[in-house]
């Protein structure tokens, strides 16, 4: 018996399904959409707080129109832009202070004013493309906005002046920021590291009542001859936030350590040429106590007359 023979038609559904099945992972691939490609967000990494916040968004339609850009702040959405509409332009109120400046905003861009360090989070942007299949993509970033100290680091060490192999300990530290600050270490203008000798350092960070953050380090190596060039080392606190803050403090300490004081002997005095003094010199030497003593005698004499 012969086996059923597959006909044009029977086979026309499959091809059918196999093109659409392609079709959708196409689709699905964000990377793969036609139509919309290339997207990327554009924005600082850090800004000080109440400074404005540009954010920029390229996309690629390839020819498709553009049905909307839309921006979030987690997944609260404050500015939208439609071309069809009218206006296209749609804000959305966001907590505290912050607001969007309309006539700086447009199809790619949006600026924010006055934002708090509480704004600090992901920012999105989502892009759509027009019918027949509004194509989306989503980019986001994460933006820190910095409240900066109001101070430079504190450095405190317990004395100024170290006799040799004597322990240091210096503490910095940087008051009310956000987020902390780092805190780096410089020894004769050289940063301390893991690997740097007869040093080590230890940090921490405690958090202020008013959500501020302090930032404490400590350093602590012993008076080694290679850190007192001259007698003298400096050590350097460096404290950062981003590319945006950067302040220091400097201490200076002193090699107290006691010096080898030259000795003189008494008998080199006397002898003035030293141990090695020749046979002349010791015959003066004894004359003069020859001299000495007959003069001594005769005044003895004289008294007792």
């Amino acid at each position: 018996m012969e086996p059923p023979r597959t006909t044009p038609t029977a086979r026309r559904p499959r091809a059918v399904v196999l093109i659409c099945l392609i079709a959708v992972l196409l689709a699905l691939d964000s990377d793969a959409v036609f139509g919309l490609k290339g997207v990327r967000i554009w924005n600082p990494e850090a800004i000080r707080a109440g400074e404005l916040l540009r954010l920029s968004c390229d996309y690629d339609l390839e020819g498709v129109p553009l049905y909307s850009i839309k921006w979030y702040f987690g997944d609260q959405e404050f500015y939208r832009f439609v071309p069809k509409e009218s206006p296209p332009t749609r804000v959305f109120p966001l907590s505290g202070t912050t607001s969007v400046d309309i006539s700086e905003s447009d199809d790619h861009s949006v600026t924010l004013t006055n934002l708090p360090r509480d704004m600090s989070g992901h920012y999105k942007c989502e892009i759509s493309a027009d019918a027949p299949l509004f194509h989306t993509q989503i980019k986001e970033s994460y933006i820190t906005i910095i409240e900066e100290p109001q101070t430079p680091p504190l450095m405190f060490a317990g004395k100024l002046k170290y006799i040799k192999d004597e322990p240091v300990k210096i503490n910095c530290t940087s008051y009310s920021a956000f987020p902390a600050t780092n805190l780096t270490w410089f020894i004769n203008d050289k940063k301390v590291t893991n690997i740097t000798k007869y040093a080590k350092t230890m940090a921490w960070v405690t958090a202020e009542d008013d959500g501020l953050l302090t930032s404490r380090s400590r350093l602590e190596l012993s008076t080694h001859a290679d850190y007192f060039p001259g007698g003298r080392m400096t050590v350097r606190c460096e404290s950062n936030q981003f590319q945006l803050y950067k302040k220091y403090s400097v201490i200076e300490l002193m090699d107290d350590s006691p010096r080898l004081a030259q000795m003189i002997s008494p008998t080199a005095v006397l002898r003035s040429g030293g141990p090695q003094a020749n046979s002349a010199d010791r015959f003066t030497t004894g004359c003069a106590f020859v001299l000495v003593a007959i003069v001594t005698h005769r005044i003895a004499l004289s008294l007792l007359r």
